[in-house]
């Protein structure tokens, strides 16, 4: 390749700093050993024909290595590990990587890139080679059998056609994992070159019992295991589903329903009958159930006339498999309402009694029977039920029980039936049992400028984080009760499920100046909690520091820190200063305040040496009224801070840029500079250059340092013209202070590519040998970069 060519190809990269690179490859590959694979990395905004391109591999804990490449003149090299059984090659658009008799050792990360003095990288296709496909199991479970003892059940699991061998296979229940009573049977490879296992599983009659489901799983990853599941045989339960009277209103049929659930296997029969005479109703399909059995719904349909006649209808079912044949009766009652009404907090925590009351509503309280239940007993004793004379007059009975067991979150049933012998109706009541929990107290002072401006303040009292909402908040003056003038907003109810409220006392000014003790008293009768916060008029202070600035540290080469006190009367405040745990008096001045504000601020400054400053020590600012009075402290610390001087690149202006567009722009880019301090100026043949200049706002990299771009717009005339164009990048933080500069080449080369046509501007490079000369030592320097980046990166 001659010189002139490698001049092409070094100004055909110079556009290429615009344009978007970009090169695709697929995620993920899997091949088996002995086997082969096509690796492709699709490119955009590269010439492949003017480009060297390279794949590097990476296996996992490892560095890259070097694996082949393709040059742009179709020219191919390969290390020795896959040499002789893989190709690369290209197309215009897409570069490839044949690989051949592949080992587990070439399982890695494969990565296509262009390097040269800019590097393009894939994101890499992660390759696995194995000689295992995992393939999932199919699992059926059997019908159970008796043991010749009677005394065990057999159920025989069958998990068939998977692969690889070696395969997890467990029992359990719905509340546990079987580990006793089971019989594996080794595996067997089938025609299809896969394995079917089978496990026996023997269980005691009584365990069999008590448990509804039993589950056979099968797979390799916990997290994705094939399940079949055994549910023994269970008796239905019927439920009535009948209209409500409410329902019932401007209808002319009435669905009257049966609810059968819990039932294994599917098989019911279903019947209708009215007063003993069979009726035409249907039964849904049945589903599977949440307790592992079915469950479905029979209805019938009737006219409403003949159902609020009061007739007695009934719906028979029969479940052969657990000979169950059972039978629920359902006949018009009207309405019939019940409610539970449950203690009140002041009750429980004051009275310490607790009483439920039941409140039955329907057409006919003489014809009920009402019933408690406390923990699933019937309940008589503390019970009292009272009827009123009118036919819609409620119901009432009170139930009394002790607190202890109305909060130890026992269930409480108050039930409600006509006849007998027809279905209840209930409500249910329980406390969540919830330990009570003592408040958190804060009492706030009035704010500062309340105390000067107003004639009125308030302190605060924050209750907050207490359980239950039963609290009571007095307060007093020097000990002295106070009742007047106080005031409370609504308890709120807390995230957490706990309560909050705040209570106020108000008074005058003069009072709360006077210096008097105030006291909030909190009493929690729940928690048996007593809590009093108190408060009195002190003035307090408050201190801030200041750190120096970074334009004051790097551009002044000083460090001032500046401490701020606030607080009323300030004129005998003292301020001192501490600088890693020594006192220090030099350097530092204090400001007195002015006037005789109530109100004010002191400030004091230190002045350090910036050495010192970014050495990492601390310094504590503290203020006290007298020796006597405690301290008021701030303190910060500096960091060690590491200059870091910037790289700075001069980019021409695109070719493509200056011989189409009327404008040219060159890019000055700074990069891995800290702190954020620099100043870049540009000049043109050794003139400063003020207008037409930008730049981009820094950025923060990724390894805490900064980068900025900057940017001189010119005419594309004035850079043909081969003026010499600088960027000077000051950086006052290293002490440094670089410059670069760039001036536009004539070069008599045809940049389009067509052989012996000249572009208008460019010079013949037989007339112009400096510059040939130029671009030479130009190409090399390129080359020999391109050459250590890539070296270093295998290395890596």
């Amino acid at each position: 390749m001659g010189v002139a060519a490698y001049l092409c190809l070094l100004l055909s990269c110079l556009p290429g700093v615009r344009s978007a690179v970009v090169l695709n490859q697929t995620s993920t590959a899997v091949a088996k050993p002995g086997g082969s694979l096509k690796l492709t990395c699709a490119t955009s905004g590269l010439d492949l024909s003017r480009n060297d391109m390279t794949w590097l591999k990476q296996v996992s804990g490892k560095g890259l290595e070097w694996v082949a490449e393709i040059e742009g003149d179709g020219d191919k090299f390969y290390a020795p590990a896959v040499s002789g059984r893989s190709e690369v090659s290209k197309d215009s658009s897409n570069v490839y990587l044949q690989m051949n008799d592949l080992t587990l050792s070439d399982t890695a990360t494969y990565y296509c890139a262009r390097l040269g003095v800019l590097n393009y990288w894939g994101a890499g296709t992660s390759l696995t080679v194995t000689s295992e496909v995992e393939a999932l199991p199919s699992v059926h479970i059997t019908s159970s059998c008796n043991t010749e003892s009677g005394q065990e059940i057999s159920i025989l699991c069958l998990v068939k056609d998977y692969q690889p061998q070696i395969i997890s296979q467990t029992w359990s229940t719905s509340s546990r994992d079987i580990t006793t009573g089971i019989t594996m049977y080794p595996p067997v490879l089938g025609q299809n070159n896969k394995y079917t296992m089978s496990s026996l599983l023997r269980v005691p009659v009584a365990n069999w019992n008590r448990n509804d489901v039993y589950y056979c799983k099968a797979g390799y990853k916990p997290d994705n295991l094939v399940i079949e599941k055994f549910p023994k045989t269970q008796a239905p339960q019927l439920i009535p589903l009948v209209p409500s009277p409410e329902g019932l209103h401007n209808q002319t049929t009435a669905v009257l329903g049966c609810m059968i659930s819990g039932f294994s296997p599917d098989n019911i029969k279903v019947s209708w009958k009215k007063s003993g005479i069979i009726q035409a109703g249907s039964v849904l399909p049945s589903t599977p159930g949440t307790n592992g059995g079915f469950e479905t719904v029979a209805y019938l349909l009737l006219p409403v006339e003949e159902w609020t006649n009061k007739q007695e209808y009934s719906c028979e079912v029969t479940h052969a498999p657990s000979n169950f044949n059972g039978r629920i009766n359902m006949r018009y009652q009207g309405v019939l309402s019940v409610f539970i009404q449950t203690p009140g907090m002041e009750e429980i925590w004051i009275n310490k009694t607790a009483t439920l009351v039941c409140s039955v509503i329907c057409s006919d309280p003489s014809q009920v029977h009402l019933s408690w239940k406390v923990g699933g007993k019937e309940r008589s004793e503390g019970v009292m039920t009272r009827t009123h004379e009118g036919t819609r007059d409620p119901m009432i009975s009170e139930l009394r029980t002790s607190v202890e067991e109305w909060t130890s979150g026992v269930e409480f049933v108050c039930s409600a039936r006509r006849p007998p012998s027809s279905s209840p109706v209930s409500a249910r009541a329980n406390h969540n049992i919830v330990e009570p929990k003592k408040p958190a107290v804060r009492l706030l002072l009035p704010a500062h400028e309340e105390t000067e401006r107003s004639h009125k303040v308030t302190l605060e009292c924050v209750v907050s984080g207490f359980y239950p909402d039963l609290i009571n908040v007095t307060w007093s003056k020097d000990g002295a009760l106070i009742s007047n003038n106080t005031s409370a907003a609504p308890t709120a109810l807390e995230q957490g499920g706990t309560f909050s409220a705040s209570h106020f006392l108000t008074m005058s000014a003069e009072d709360w100046k006077s210096g008097s003790r105030f006291n909030c008293t909190v009493h929690h009768c729940a928690s048996n909690t007593i809590i009093t916060k108190d408060a009195k008029n002190i003035q307090e202070l408050s201190v801030f520091i200041q750190n120096p600035s970074t334009e004051e540290i790097w551009i002044n080469k000083t460090a001032t820190v500046v401490c701020v006190v606030m607080g009323a009367d300030l004129s005998q405040v003292q301020i001192h200063w501490q600088v890693s745990g020594r006192e220090r008096t030099t350097g530092a001045v204090t400001r007195q305040p002015r006037g005789e504000r109530t109100q004010d601020r002191v400030s004091s400054k230190l002045w350090s040496s910036v050495e010192e400053w970014t050495s990492g020590v601390e310094v504590v600012c503290s203020a006290q009224r007298s020796p006597s009075s405690s301290p008021v402290s701030a303190r910060t610390e500096s960091a060690k801070v590491e200059t870091k001087r910037p790289k700075v690149r001069l980019l021409p202006p695109a070719h493509e840029e200056a011989k189409r567009s009327h404008t040219s722009t060159l890019e000055c880019v700074l990069s891995g500079f800290y702190p954020d301090l620099i100043n870049v100026t540009w000049e043109k043949d050794g003139a400063p250059i003020s207008s037409t200049t930008s730049a981009t706002p820094t950025a923060l990299e990724q390894g805490g340092t900064f980068s900025a771009s900057h940017f001189l717009t010119v005419s594309s005339e004035d850079w043909k013209k081969g003026s010499v164009f600088g960027c000077t990048v000051s950086h006052p933080p290293s002490n440094t202070s670089i410059g670069r500069e760039v001036k536009s080449f004539q070069a008599g080369t045809d940049l389009t590519g067509e052989e012996g046509k000249e572009e208008p501007g460019y010079l013949d490079e037989d007339d112009n040998v400096p510059a040939v000369a130029a671009f030479a030592t130009l190409f090399i320097i390129s080359f020999l970069y391109s050459t250590f980046v890539t070296v270093v990166k295998v290395q890596q």
